[in-house]
């Protein structure tokens, strides 16, 4: 990465998605860089190796992915470490907020007093507010970044410093950075769809914030049922060549009923094994019309995208295409293919 020369902290809407690694510095001045890059100018805290671990040597990992003006996701992965919020630091005026969960536990302190945050658990926090926030045991950690702007049209009588210990698997802050890693994840989404997504994932925070009935914010239960689909629809792709994928399987996975998840397909105007036939169809499509898989059969195609049987499968690709999967190939490599 480029190294900066404006003392002013690095605003995160202006960076492109990034990794970085302290195994990319060497040297004596090592956990100065990390301190400088990381700690100051994307986290704005001082970044130190936790004094309590017995060892001493701060290690990490983290990928930012900027999702849209002033929201960002990131992921961690370090050594026991300490981030500090200063008085001193915040004199930069930022007032972000950003839920945050560590997988092996960690613990914040604040003028008002000392809070653990359990393994697994999330908090709300705010860079308005000085905190001394400490991963004992170091391993992974997420968090979602917004500006308080954003949520304060949300949420009214927003206060200026959050400061929240939320319980371990709350339904609402486990989807909220669920569906940001989906949406880091797909970095050439178009604009306009990237920010209507950006909405739905400040209003799954606003909901975090503020828990309401789904009928006094129907915004937020637009949000939920959305995300929710979004990240229903990306385990049932990563599945599709299993024969023996499910709705039951698919609702045990996310905590619900096949009745519910049933629903969020038929407010989208679709269901369940249509969703899983298109993408079954496609998947072979785009194996027929493969270069490189032009050697193969049209039986372990259809068998590795799902299908347990080729007549079956021949039937629906036509059907849906208008082409037989023959057609397909002749049309990708000429007669002779």
């Amino acid at each position: 990465m480029q190294e900066t020369t404006d003392s002013s902290p690095m605003p995160f809407g202006a960076l492109p998605a990034f990794h970085l690694s302290s195994n990319a510095y060497t040297g004596p001045d090592k956990v100065a860089a990390l301190r400088e890059l990381y700690g100051r100018e994307l986290m704005r805290v001082d970044l130190s190796a936790y004094d309590g671990a017995e060892r001493q040597e701060l290690e990490f990992s983290a990928t930012v992915v900027p999702l849209a003006e002033g929201v960002v996701y990131a992921h961690c992965q370090n050594t026991p470490a300490r981030m500090t919020r200063s008085a001193e630091l915040m004199r930069d005026g930022a007032d972000d907020i950003y839920l945050t969960c560590a997988q092996a536990g960690a613990m914040v302190r604040t003028a008002e007093g000392f809070f653990e945050i359990p393994a697994g658990g999330f908090a709300l926090m705010s860079k308005a507010r000085a905190h001394d926030a400490i991963t004992p045991h170091g391993g992974p950690t997420a968090c979602i970044q917004v500006p308080h702007a954003a949520l304060a049209r949300l949420v009214p009588r927003l206060e200026e410093a959050p400061m929240r210990v939320l319980p371990v698997g709350m339904p609402g802050a486990a989807l909220a950075l669920g569906y940001a890693q989906l949406l880091a994840q797909q970095p050439l989404m178009p604009t306009a769809l990237r920010r209507e997504a950006t909405t739905h994932l400040q209003e799954l925070l606003a909901g975090v914030i503020r828990p309401v009935a789904p009928a006094a914010l129907p915004p937020e239960q637009v949000a939920v049922d959305v995300s929710r689909l979004a990240l229903i629809e990306r385990d049932i792709l990563s599945r599709i060549d299993q024969p023996q994928l499910s709705l039951a399987q698919i609702a045990r996975l996310h905590h619900l009923t096949p009745r519910q998840v049933q629903r969020l397909f038929a407010r989208q105007g679709t269901c369940f094994s249509d969703f899983v036939s298109g993408a079954r169809l496609d998947r072979a499509h785009a194996m027929l019309a493969d270069p490189g898989q032009r050697h193969r059969r049209v039986l372990e195609i259809a068998l590795d995208s799902g299908f347990d049987d080729v007549s079956a499968f021949s039937r629906a690709f036509r059907r849906h295409f208008g082409l037989t999967p023959s057609d397909v190939r002749s049309l990708a490599f000429g007669a002779a293919g």
